[in-house]
């Protein structure tokens, strides 16, 4: 009898990655980010004195800004948590390799523009837990939908107690039309996972399925099948919770390291609107747009320009500079990881 080895589920999942993150999409991302990113970092600084700016960074108490970072980067680790929870596989990889695969996604955002990050971390985690490509960035999607239900539900608490200028009421209503459409989409999923013979019948297809197209679709159903676990579902949304109340203190410490003087709902509403926001096309990290939304939302609750300007520049640097320096060592320990749990090859 030959010997034959059998090779893992997600062999051919590396040219996923470099179609997913490939010189068009850079380039693409250059071309916009850019210079949108370049238009809001000139809306933000337009007309301020740049040296009270740095008078105002150089003058912030170290102490309260080093307390701050680990706190805006338990996020990182919340949502690592959480992301394991919404991965409709078993038996799935510990939490130690969600966690690095979201700073190893954060750091690539950091550097490369289109936002490629999340795409990143899903394709890895599926060559790592050898789960279909398909399903692994279905579990990204339900990931990130989640942390836009989060801060929704963060912004609308914390209406009452600010201004409500045009602007913020239109991004609540967008917020809240593309609340309700995932809301509805999922819903959507779960009944067809659930409830239907033929979703049934999708969601069982296994690796034998000749059809490219079915595999895909058996995938994302599969993915979205997580929603019928009302446990996994709460786990995340608590997770979710936690982790931006982390984010939110620790803006709350940049704020009284700069001397401004800001309660729970400004704070949370801030940091709500400069998270949502993120989603507009920009450079890598958000450099401008950042800035742009903070000084944005900051006037909204009565803080001037150069103080604004200095909170984003420190509250950007407490998670910006860990992230990206981190993810070069996260992936040294994803890349160690997979070698030692790849799978032995079976003598047929």
């Amino acid at each position: 009898m030959t010997g034959a080895t059998t090779a893992p589920d997600n062999e051919d999942e590396p040219e996923v990655v470099k179609r997913a993150i490939s010189a068009r999409t850079v380039t693409l991302g250059l071309v916009i980010g850019i210079p949108i990113s370049i238009v809001f970092l000139w809306m933000a600084v337009r007309g301020v004195d740049l040296n009270q700016v740095w008078t105002a960074v150089s003058e912030a108490n170290l102490w309260l800004v080093l307390l701050a970072v680990p706190f805006a980067n338990l996020l990182i680790m919340f949502q690592g948590f959480r992301w394991r929870h919404l991965v409709g596989a078993d038996p799935k990889p510990g939490n130690p390799v969600f966690m690095a695969l979201m700073f190893v996604g954060g750091a690539i955002t950091n550097v490369v523009p289109a936002r490629p990050g999340d795409i990143a971390r899903g394709v890895w985690l599926a060559r790592i837990g050898r789960i279909p490509v398909a399903r692994s960035l279905t579990s990204v999607g339900v990931d990130r939908a989640v942390d836009v239900v989060t801060l929704f539900v963060l912004l609308l608490a914390c209406l009452p107690f600010v201004d409500k200028p045009d602007w913020l009421v239109n991004l609540v209503m967008v917020v809240g039309v593309l609340t309700l459409v995932a809301a509805v989409v999922l819903v959507v999923a779960w009944w067809y996972v659930n409830k239907s013979a033929r979703g049934r019948e999708r969601a069982s297809l296994g690796r034998d399925d000749k059809s490219w197209l079915r595999h895909n679709i058996s995938g994302i159903i599969r993915g979205l099948s997580i929603l019928s676990r009302p446990r996994d579902v709460l786990a995340a949304f608590a997770l979710s919770f936690i982790g931006w109340g982390c984010a939110i203190f620790a803006g709350w410490l940049i704020a009284e390291a700069l001397g401004i003087g800001l309660n729970a709902a400004s704070i949370m509403f801030v940091m709500g609107v400069v998270s949502l926001g993120a989603a507009i096309p920009s450079s890598p990290g958000m450099i401008g747009t950042y800035q742009w939304l903070i000084v944005t939302s900051m006037a909204v609750v009565g803080v001037d320009q150069a103080d604004a300007l200095a909170f984003s520049i420190l509250s950007q640097a407490i998670w910006y500079i860990p992230i990206t320096l981190s993810g070069p060592f996260a992936a040294w320990w994803l890349t160690r990881y997979e070698r030692i749990h790849r799978p032995q090859a079976v003598v047929a």
